[in-house]
């Protein structure tokens, strides 16, 4: 798995190509892109903790040889589950609104309504 700030790392060294090469020996392409915020308002629970509050998006897809312009991270080489194009591939506001980062926040926006 790989995760969070250290992802960068991988793709400086690899690059998308790199990445998805990685996964050659194996059948099984699944990848879960994930975004995950949190919020605190200040608050402390019963063990002087602050609460904080998870929103966790998650977009199921596969890595793809890479398609598509290669100007933001691992983009090129995911495509989700139920599309054809990878997220690079994809017009910005079709990505918008299925990313993990829009799942993410359509639960930020859903906890502040309530």
């Amino acid at each position: 798995m790989i995760s969070g700030p250290y992802v960068k790392h991988f793709l400086k060294k690899l690059g998308a190509e790199g990445l998805s090469k990685m996964l050659t020996p194996w059948k099984d392409k699944s990848a879960i892109a994930m975004c995950i915020f949190g919020y605190a308002d200040g608050t402390k629970n019963e063990q002087g903790l602050y609460k904080v509050e998870l929103f966790v998006g998650q977009k199921h897809g596969r890595i793809v040889e890479p398609r598509g312009e290669q100007t933001y991270g691992w983009d090129a080489c995911f495509q989700p589950d139920g599309h054809d194009q990878t997220y690079a591939e994809m017009e910005k506001s079709e990505k918008n609104g299925i990313s993990h980062y829009f799942n993410a926040l359509k639960k930020i926006k859903e906890f502040f309504q309530k």
